[in-house]
């Protein structure tokens, strides 16, 4: 019903109420793996996960001439950093996702400062 009054419902993970159960068929992770599993279930055109730095770098961004990668394939060259203190997942998380996401259909993923 919210979808199609074009209300979009926010999700968040929790620990205490996920199915966040260590086993073999995880239902997702974190909040990157909820958001995909949402964008391919309601057959969305485009995910777009903000994060607090840029974009997704080549390398850790903290790396001597690490670069934003503009558009991300099956053949790009990525090494994630560490995870903030903050987050669960990280850049690795996310990009994780993303692939998820569009191999489940989704047309198009952005990961981006937000």
């Amino acid at each position: 019903v919210l979808l199609e009054n074009h209300i979009v419902p926010i999700l968040n993970e929790n620990d205490v109420v996920s199915a966040n159960q260590m086993d073999d068929d995880p239902v997702f992770l974190d909040n990157d793996s909820l958001a995909a599993l949402v964008a391919m279930e309601t057959n969305a055109q485009l995910l777009v996960y903000l994060t607090n730095v840029p974009g997704v770098f080549d390398r850790p961004p903290c790396e001597e001439g690490a670069e934003i990668i503009e558009e991300f394939t099956e053949d790009t060259v990525f090494r994630a950093g560490s995870k903030s203190l903050q987050g669960r997942g990280g850049m690795a998380a996310k990009v994780g996702a993303a692939v998820t996401a569009v191999k489940g259909g989704v047309n198009a993923v952005v990961i981006t400062s937000g």
